[in-house]
């Protein structure tokens, strides 16, 4: 009768949890894992392991600290923060595997590179009984090969259930990796709140960007891989300047591989004059005066397999979205005429050219991201994942 009245205390009352992943100043996805820290901490109380050096700096281009002189790490309450994980001490993995106080641990699992680490928290924490739940951030890796693909199944193998942000990602995870789909939840990727805002006008940013006002403005915005597909954008530029003659393409965002592939197109189609480069991270306290500058953001990746933090940014932005159909882009925008073809100039071209010269339909898109960022709000998302936690215990 005891343990009966024990395990139903145990069924309604919150489990204890411990989230592993990374926080600001650390770049990637600490803005996600803010914001979710955030939500669940409003509803109960959460230990937070964190890194504090991430990896070698020479594997992510510009660093792994974000360093900004105006921009402070907002405090979190009801939140315990361990930021104290590094890539070159084992000691401190199977200290965080052993002192984790969770009943159930919550990792946020994105990067191959890391699967040491993990490896050895999440084998202690299972050791140990505790329920382990993944968000799984990159269902397949972005550089997909053989080893990468290893490396996902030696962390994948401890868990209990998944949680993945698009119905597409529970699908690849579950045929990729053998995962019943039971055992895996669809919860989307929350939006990012725009860091200090500051309510900066368009022609004030576009002042700010050395932008003429009268021109159509599309913004690139984020790391330059190559499944992001600037290449792609940056040909279609040349069907666009065609119909809407000043039109500017802001490129923002620190490249990982060779520049001189984009720099040769620009050059092979006469666009120089119909670029804005900005080369590098963007800080903090400069996003705004890109978005703000913005008439609409593109998002052109040629593949992909989850959702996109600038995507989820843009939104909160309330700017009109084109994306590719791939991964989960199109869960980004509510009408059709913004999606385009992957891997094809013209018909994000066609896209691009619709949008820009009609005003009605410019405003439509506007409202959409408006309204999506109310489907995808951190106190619902936050619910959800707490009666995740509930089933789980």
């Amino acid at each position: 009768m005891n343990g009966t009245k024990r395990k139903l205390q145990t069924l309604t009352m919150n489990p204890k949890i411990t989230l592993i992943g990374t926080l600001p100043p650390i770049k990637g996805i600490s803005p996600y894992c803010q914001e979710l820290l955030k939500s669940l901490s409003k509803r109960i109380g959460v230990e937070f392991i964190g890194f504090r050096k991430l990896y070698p700096d020479f594997l992510y281009p510009g660093g792994t600290k974000v360093k900004d002189r105006n921009y402070k790490v907002p405090q979190v309450k009801n939140a315990k923060i361990k930021n104290i994980l590094t890539y070159y001490n084992p000691l401190i993995w199977i200290w965080a595997g052993l002192s984790a106080k969770g009943d159930i641990i919550h990792a946020q699992w994105w990067s191959h590179v890391l699967a040491p680490i993990y490896f050895v928290i999440l084998l202690i924490c299972k050791i140990r009984r505790k329920k382990i739940l993944i968000t799984v951030h990159n269902v397949i890796p972005h550089e997909n090969n053989k080893m990468n693909n290893f490396l996902n199944k030696t962390i994948l193998v401890f868990g209990d259930k998944f949680i993945t942000h698009t119905e597409r990602n529970k699908e690849n995870l579950s045929n990729f990796y053998d995962i019943p789909k039971d055992k895996i939840s669809v919860i989307p990727h929350g939006i990012l709140k725009p860091i200090l805002i500051k309510n900066i006008s368009k022609k004030e940013a576009r002042k700010y960007l050395k932008i003429p006002q009268s021109s159509k403005v599309i913004l690139y915005f984020g790391n330059i891989r190559n499944y992001k597909g600037l290449d792609i954008l940056i040909q279609s530029l040349k069907f666009i300047i065609k119909e809407i003659k000043d039109t500017i393409l802001i490129i923002a965002g620190k490249s990982w591989i060779d520049w001189n592939k984009y720099k040769e197109i620009i050059k092979k189609y006469g666009l120089q004059d119909h670029i804005v480069k900005k080369l590098d991270f963007i800080l903090p306290s400069q996003i705004e005066y890109y978005f703000s500058a913005s008439d609409i953001i593109v998002l052109p990746y040629k593949y992909f397999d989850s959702q996109s933090g600038v995507g989820a940014l843009a939104l909160s932005f309330k700017k009109p979205l084109i994306v590719t159909n791939v991964g989960g882009l199109p869960d980004f925008v509510k009408d059709k005429r913004a999606v385009a073809k992957p891997n094809d100039p013209q018909d994000l071209a066609k896209k691009i050219i619709q949008v820009l010269k009609d005003k009605n339909l410019i405003r439509k898109l506007s409202k959409d991201s408006e309204e999506l960022t109310k489907k995808y709000n951190w106190d619902e998302i936050g619910e959800k994942i707490l009666r995740l936690y509930k089933e789980l215990m």
